[in-house]
């Protein structure tokens, strides 16, 4: 099923009265602290909404008093002590002022963009249920609301630190009486069922909308200290489980089963699609490369047309200058000297204008459905995924790849259908990876800031995709080929040492960065030996392989099988 997008505009001044409404746990601790952030979050928006919250735990009926908002004490427990779904749902319809009704889990931030975006939802369906992604970041602070600048430092922060959620992880549901008054008896916090409402509202022909993109909703990370089997419980304990019998022949969607997504609204036309084609100086190509303008004419021949082409020429010259227009007047040519295709690649983001990337590798031509394909995948996924990779094949039409596809898109796939790319998995990265076969969301590349030019194209690409990866980029991978390319050169001991050096940047790149989930760092030492150990076997020569052994020992001392997190 293909999504449809629609676009929202960022500019205009909401007027959407509606009733927000959150069950909080005790006010206890950090878990009291975020509460209040979100609480008080949810009071910034304008117009101010209505606030219901329901439930008798430690300070919440102080917490509604202080603030100024409706409390409803009584709620239906199960037998563990649970505030139970239908009737949480129930009496908030009944007791709501306004039509619109919003669940939001009492830990989550809302930020200025969730109302306009609900209200021009509202224009165009008269029912639906829009859900979106959250983001993850460690909070243990009281944010001050009366700062006039809370919203550009709490941004600030999840630029430097926050985590995309996985596409299950729905947090706050929109949606208009009386819709979803009548719930089957799930425990609330515990796993399962927003993934039955989303599915519930597919059943139903209700528009599902994926709002990911453009509502900025802030999960701050907690501890399940609350839950005496901590988070194992939350999602696997006896209250899950039952849950799970609710799911038992019902459908459990996600933010990539959504029928409708969200996109930004340009006040001028915009491509879909900016293909960046990286020129490198005659002198230093191959001579088996293919001619330059049959990468461009690729492009031209591609049967997806809603895109724009950047050509960047890094010869010091600059004579295409002349030449390119004359032929293809469709061109963005631009002339950066001497800096190599990985600044090339950098500059051609700075000028990009469409929703996605991608870049033509000298050498690569695009196969004539490779935007098509590519574009067709984001829309299933109904705007949930940031990278769309495939396999590339060889001028002869053979596939050219060391390592099984099938299995590697297997590891994309992950427990919730969609995952990203990690540092353990860098010798299949290596050996699969060909940028030119990427298409990426634009605003990802340009909000986390491009390539790094001190590294080779290549591992450039590879440090890109881990980076984007650690921020929660979801990514899948097609089966065919969208790229015919060369041939890979044979791997020399003077190659494998320039791997070895930049696998080496890689890695400590990677661990070092603020988005790595707490669970990847004791997985460091054995991600380095896995990694020099497959580049050792890449050495035929054994002299050679000695040499190489002794020179990186130190990643030798720990080889043993690599384990990762469930």
């Amino acid at each position: 099923m293909t999504a449809t997008p629609l676009s929202i505009s960022p500019n205009i001044q909401p007027s959407l009265n509606l009733t927000i409404f959150a069950v909080p746990k005790p006010f206890r601790g950090h878990i009291g602290i975020i509460q209040r952030n979100a609480i008080q979050s949810w009071l910034q928006l304008q117009p101010q909404p209505e606030i219901i919250l329901l439930g008798n735990d430690a300070g919440t009926e102080e917490i509604a008093r202080e603030l100024g908002v409706h409390h409803i004490p009584n709620i239906q427990l199960n037998v563990q002590g649970t505030p139970l779904l239908n009737d949480i749902f129930f009496q908030a319809s009944q007791q709501a002022t306004h039509r619109i009704l919003t669940y939001v889990n009492s830990d989550i931030i809302l930020t200025p963009d969730f109302l306009p975006t609900v209200q021009q939802v509202i224009t165009q369906y008269p029912q639906f249920l829009i859900l979106g992604r959250r983001w993850n970041l460690d909070i243990t602070d009281s944010i001050n609301y009366n700062n006039p600048n809370w919203e550009k430092n709490l941004r600030d922060r999840l630029l430097q630190a926050g985590t995309f959620s996985g596409v299950g992880a729905l947090d706050y549901f929109v949606f208009p009486k009386p819709l979803f008054s009548q719930l089957p008896e799930f425990a609330i916090g515990r796993a399962g069922w927003d993934n039955w409402m989303v599915g519930e509202a597919l059943k139903q022909n209700i528009p599902v909308i994926n709002a990911s993109q453009l509502i900025t909703a802030i999960h701050q990370n907690h501890d399940y200290n609350h839950l005496s089997g901590r988070r194992l419980e939350a999602f696997q304990g006896i209250e899950a489980q039952q849950n799970q019998t609710f799911l038992q022949g019902h459908w459990a969607g996600n933010s990539a089963d959504a029928t409708v997504y969200l996109t930004l609204l340009s006040p001028n036309y915009t491509p879909r699609v900016s293909v960046i084609i990286s020129m490198t100086p005659v002198e230093t190509l191959n001579a088996t490369s293919l001619p330059q303008n049959e990468a461009i004419n690729s492009v031209y021949q591609q049967s997806f047309t809603d895109c724009e082409i950047i050509v960047i020429d890094d010869s010091s010259t600059g004579e295409m200058r002349s030449q390119l227009p004359e032929k293809y007047p469709l061109i963005q040519y631009i002339h950066q000297p001497n800096q190599g295709i990985v600044a090339a690649w950098n500059r051609g983001l700075e000028a990009a204008q469409g929703e996605f990337i991608t870049f033509l590798h000298p050498g690569d031509v695009f196969l004539p459905d490779k935007l098509a394909q590519q574009v067709a995948c984001f829309e299933r996924k109904a705007g949930s995924l940031e990278i769309v990779f495939s396999p590339w094949q060889t001028a002869l039409g053979s596939r050219d790849n060391a390592i099984n596809i099938s299995a590697f898109q297997s590891v994309l796939q992950g427990r919730e259908g969609l995952h990203g790319v990690h540092a353990w998995m860098l010798p299949t990265l290596w050996q699969f990876i060909r940028t030119s076969t990427i298409l990426l969301r634009r605003s990802w590349l340009q909000g986390y800031g491009g390539f790094y030019p001190q590294l080779s194209p290549q591992a450039a690409t590879l440090d890109l995709l881990l980076n984007l990866s650690s921020r929660g980029a979801a990514a899948v991978c097609l089966e065919q080929p969208t790229v015919c390319g060369l041939e890979t050169q044979p791997l020399t001991p003077e190659t494998i040492s320039q791997m070895a050096s930049e696998s080496e940047q890689l890695l400590r790149r990677y661990f070092s960065r603020p988005t790595i989930k707490y669970w990847m760092r004791p997985v460091e030492s054995q991600a380095y030996t896995q990694t020099f150990l497959w580049l050792s076997g890449l050495i035929s020569d054994e002299q050679e392989k000695t040499k190489f052994i002794n020179s990186n020992y130190r990643y030798f001392q720990l080889a043993q099988p690599l384990t990762t997190h469930p």
